[in-house]
């Protein structure tokens, strides 16, 4: 499950209509809403179906942007240590680079 925080920027006179054309659709939740800012969570078993929903928010009559503040990923809670860094240390990697040198090799 992919959870998102979402701010939309509404026109303050249509801000009522956006809230309502959102609430309507399914996964999306308004928080809050002040002079056409908008908070708003949405949640889906995709990160792609996620992105498509969001980016189809700007379609909405009265909405003027759209931005993702947070973005979190269930499954990357369930995964272990060992599937994130493998054991190895066959690869040494910065964060420009990554070379086949042994860790050994790499700090000399």
């Amino acid at each position: 499950m992919n959870i998102s925080g979402v701010i939309v920027y509404a026109t303050p006179e249509q801000s009522d209509s956006v809230t309502k054309n959102l609430n309507a659709t399914d996964g999306v939740e308004v928080h809050a809403a002040e002079n056409g800012k908008l908070v708003v969570t949405v949640e889906h078993k995709s990160i792609n179906g996620l992105a498509d929903q969001v980016m189809a928010f700007q379609d909405i009559p009265g909405v003027m942007s759209v931005a993702m503040v947070y973005q979190h990923n269930e499954d990357l809670e369930t995964l272990s240590g060992d599937e994130v860094l493998p054991e190895d240390d066959t690869a040494s990697c910065t964060s420009n680079t990554c070379s086949d040198y042994t860790l050994e090799e790499a700090q000399l």
